[in-house]
C-alpha cells in the first residue's frame, strides 16, 4: 500500500474524472440485477406463485409486454452508465500514463553523469514502455473492475439475502478461501512479475547494445556468439514467465471450480427449499438468485484477474518509482545558486584542485589561471586527467577537494543552465543524432528560448505545446561546417545539409562525425568552447583547417583544445602538461620546448615518426608517441 500512495498524486489529477466513472460502474451493476427481478415475475405468474396464494391472477400479455420493455430498459440504461465510465475511467488512465511518462523523462534529464554511467538504455526502455504500461492498465482496467467487483458483491448479497438467507452461506463460506488462496497468490504474483520485468530490461539493454553496436560484432565475427548468449538471456525470461504463470494462471481455474461447487450445493439446497410443503421460496425466486449469483460469478472469476493486474502494475510503479527517487549528485543547491547570473565571459580558475574515485587520485592539488579569450592547449599521458578537467568545468562532477571558479564564481553559485549554456563541449565520441546534418549541426540553437515544461499537473485543459524550431539558421550552420573544416565534405553529399544520417551518425566516416560534432558546438557561440580529443579522427590537412578556423573563433572567448598531436597544440596562447593528475609544464609553444620536459620529448617523438613514415614501424598515432614516451620515462 505504501508504494500505492505514492501514485495518490496522480490520481489526484483526475479526481473527477475518477468519481464519475467509479459511480457509474456502480450504477450499472446494479441495474444490471433488474432483469432477474423482472424474471422471477414473470416465472411467478405462469406457475401461480406470485404471493403463494391460488387466488392471486396469474400473468397476462401486457404484464410480460411490461416486464419485457424493462428488460431491455436496464440493459440500455447499463450500457449507457458503462460508456460513461469508460469515457472517464480509460480516458483517465491514458492521461495519467502521458503524466507519468512526461514526468519520467523530464526527471531523466535531471539526473547526472553518475547516474547514467551506472544505468543501461534498454532498462530505462523496458520501465518507460513495458512497466508503465502495466502501470496504465491497474489504473484504467484495473480501477474500474476493482469497484464493479465491490459494488456486484455489495448489490449481489443484499438481492440474495433477501430472497434466501441460508442458500447465501453457502455462497459466503467460500469468501474466506478465496482471501486465502488470493492473499498468497498475490504476494508470488508480485515478486515474479518483478523478477520477469528485471530480466525483460536485461534483454532490451543487450539488445540495444548489439544494435548499437552492430559494426564492432560483425567486425570480430561474433554473431553466432552474440545469439546464443541472447538465447540464453530470453530462455530466463521464459522461465521466470513460466515461473509466474505458474502461479497467475490458476487463478481463474481455481474460482471457476469453487464457483462450480457453490452452483451444486444451490441446486441440490434450492431445490429442497421450493418442494418444501408451506414454503414460501418460489421458483422464480430461486431462478433470480441464481441469475443473480451468476451475475456475481464473473467478478468473482476477475478477483484473480484484478489481483494479478493490480499486482504487476504495483510491482511496475516500484521499478518506475526508483527512478523517480534518484536524485542528481551534482545539482543546483537551493540558497547557494545565484539565478541573477545569466551570463559568463570565460574567465576561468582552478585553486588547488584534487578530484578523487575512491582511493584513486585522478587530480592531485591543480591551480591553473585561464583569462577569458585565451585559447588553452591541454596534453599528457593517457589517463593523466585531461578529460576531467573539462568534465569538471561543466559541473559533470566537482572536485573532491578545492575550488573550481569561473568569473571568480565559485562554479557551485552558478545555475547549471546558466553555466552549460555558456559552454560547449566536443567530446572525445561526439554522439550524432539520426537526423539532417543541419538539425545535428544546429541541434542546440535557440534551446533557452524554449519554455520549460511543467510536470506533476494534469493535461486535462493544458494549452497545446508549443513548436520547437526545427529549421535552424542555415547562414549559422553553414559558417559553423565552414569553421570546422566540414563545409566541402557536405556541399559533395547529394542532399547537401538535409543529407540524413543514420542512428548515431554511422553514415558518416569518423573524422566527419567529429567534425560535425565541432560545428555543433561552434553554432552556438558559446564563451567557453571544450575540445576533448576530437581530432584524432582527421588527417593534418583538415586539422589544420579545423585549427585556423579555431583561432578564429578563439576572437572573445575561451578555447581549451585537449589533444596529444604537437600540430594541433603549437598555436595556443598557453599549454599545459598534466602527468598522473599532476599539473607538470605550463606555458607557450617554444617555452615549454626550451624545457625539455614531456611536452619536448613528445613533440620529437612525432616529428621523428613523420620522418620515419616510410619505415616499417612508424609511430604514425599520436597517441601512441605519447604511451611510447611515457614507457619510456618508466624505463629510465
Amino acid at each position: 500500500m505504501d508504494s500505492f500512495r505514492t501514485l495518490l498524486p496522480y490520481l489526484r489529477l483526475h479526481t473527477r474524472q475518477y468519481v464519475i466513472g467509479l459511480i457509474a460502474v456502480a450504477i450499472a451493476t446494479a441495474v444490471n440485477l433488474i432483469p432477474f427481478y423482472l424474471i422471477r415475475l414473470t416465472i411467478d405468474g405462469l406457475t401461480g406463485q406470485v404471493d403463494g396464494n391460488p387466488a392471486t391472477p396469474g400473468l397476462t400479455v401486457a404484464t410480460a409486454g411490461l416486464y419485457a420493455l424493462g428488460v431491455v430498459a436496464a440493459a440500455v440504461t447499463a450500457g449507457f452508465f458503462m460508456l460513461v465510465m469508460r469515457r472517464n475511467i480509460v480516458v483517465a488512465s491514458r492521461q495519467s500514463e502521458y503524466e507519468i511518462r512526461r514526468d519520467l523523462f523530464a526527471h531523466l534529464q535531471t539526473l547526472d553523469k553518475h547516474y547514467y554511467d551506472r544505468a543501461r538504455t534498454g532498462d530505462l526502455m523496458n520501465r518507460l514502455t513495458g512497466d508503465l504500461s502495466a502501470v496504465r492498465e491497474m489504473l484504467g482496467f484495473g480501477a474500474w473492475q476493482i469497484v464493479n467487483i465491490v459494488s456486484g458483491f455489495i448489490s449481489a448479497f443484499a438481492v440474495m439475502f433477501s430472497l434466501s438467507w441460508q442458500l447465501t452461506l453457502i455462497v459466503v463460506a467460500i469468501v474466506p478461501v478465496i482471501v486465502g488462496v488470493l492473499s498468497y497468490l498475490a504476494r508470488q504474483i508480485n515478486v515474479r512479475h518483478r523478477l520477469a520485468q528485471e530480466q525483460n530490461s536485461l534483454i532490451s539493454a543487450r539488445a540495444q547494445e548489439n544494435f548499437s553496436g552492430a559494426r564492432v560484432v560483425k567486425g570480430y565475427a561474433i554473431e553466432d556468439r552474440e545469439i546464443e548468449d541472447y538465447r540464453a538471456m530470453n530462455l530466463e525470461l521464459l522461465r521466470r514467465n513460466i515461473a509466474l504463470t505458474k502461479v497467475d494462471g490458476p487463478l481463474r481455474s481455481f474460482m471457476s471450480l469453487l464457483l462450480g461447487l457453490a452452483f451444486g450445493l444451490i441446486l441440490l439446497v434450492g431445490g429442497r427449499l421450493i418442494l418444501e410443503p408451506g414454503s414460501t421460496f418460489t421458483l422464480g425466486m430461486f431462478v433470480q438468485f441464481v441469475g443473480t449469483l451468476e451475475r456475481l460469478t464473473f467478478p468473482m472469476l476477475m478477483i484473480g484477474w484484478i489481483t494479478s493486474i493490480a499486482q504487476r502494475g504495483l510491482a511496475s510503479w516500484l521499478r518506475l518509482k526508483e527512478v523517480f527517487d534518484a536524485q542528481p549528485i551534482v545539482r543546483d543547491e537551493p540558497g547557494r545558486a545565484d539565478t541573477r547570473l545569466q551570463t559568463l565571459r570565460g574567465d576561468i580558475s582552478l585553486e588547488r584542485v584534487t578530484l578523487r574515485y575512491g582511493q584513486t587520485t585522478v587530480l592531485d592539488d591543480v591551480t591553473l589561471t585561464v583569462p577569458a579569450g585565451t585559447f588553452l592547449g591541454v596534453t599528457g599521458p593517457t589517463g593523466s586527467g585531461k578529460t576531467v578537467l573539462g568534465q569538471l568545468l561543466t559541473r559533470a562532477m566537482d572536485p573532491t577537494s578545492g575550488t573550481v571558479r569561473i568569473d571568480g564564481q565559485d562554479l557551485r553559485t552558478i545555475p547549471l543552465s546558466t553555466l552549460r549554456g555558456a559552454i560547449s563541449v566536443v567530446p572525445q565520441e561526439p554522439f550524432l543524432f539520426g537526423d539532417s546534418i543541419a538539425n545535428n549541426i544546429g541541434f542546440g540553437i535557440e534551446a533557452r528560448d524554449l519554455p520549460s515544461v511543467p510536470t506533476g499537473v494534469s493535461v486535462v485543459g493544458a494549452p497545446p505545446p508549443d513548436d520547437i524550431p526545427q529549421t535552424p539558421d542555415p547562414a549559422r550552420v553553414r559558417d559553423a561546417a565552414r569553421l570546422a573544416g566540414l563545409l566541402d565534405d557536405v556541399e559533395d553529399f547529394p542532399q547537401g545539409f538535409d543529407t540524413m544520417l543514420g542512428e548515431r551518425g554511422v553514415t558518416l566516416s569518423g573524422g566527419q562525425r567529429q567534425r560535425t560534432a565541432i560545428a555543433r558546438a561552434i553554432v552556438r557561440e558559446p564563451a567557453i568552447l571544450i575540445l576533448d580529443d576530437s581530432l584524432s579522427a582527421v588527417d593534418t590537412e583538415t586539422e589544420r583547417r579545423i585549427v585556423d578556423g579555431l583561432r578564429e573563433v578563439s576572437r572573445g572567448r575561451t578555447v581549451i583544445l585537449i589533444a596529444h598531436r604537437v600540430s594541433t597544440l603549437r598555436h595556443a596562447d598557453q599549454i599545459i602538461v598534466l602527468e598522473d593528475g599532476r599539473l607538470t609544464e605550463q606555458g607557450s609553444h617554444d617555452d615549454l620546448l626550451a624545457q625539455g620536459g614531456h611536452y619536448a620529448q613528445l613533440e620529437r617523438l612525432q616529428r621523428l615518426a613523420s620522418d620515419l613514415d616510410g619505415d616499417d614501424d612508424p609511430v604514425a598515432d599520436p597517441e601512441a608517441a605519447a604511451d611510447q614516451l611515457e614507457h619510456q620515462k618508466v624505463n629510465r
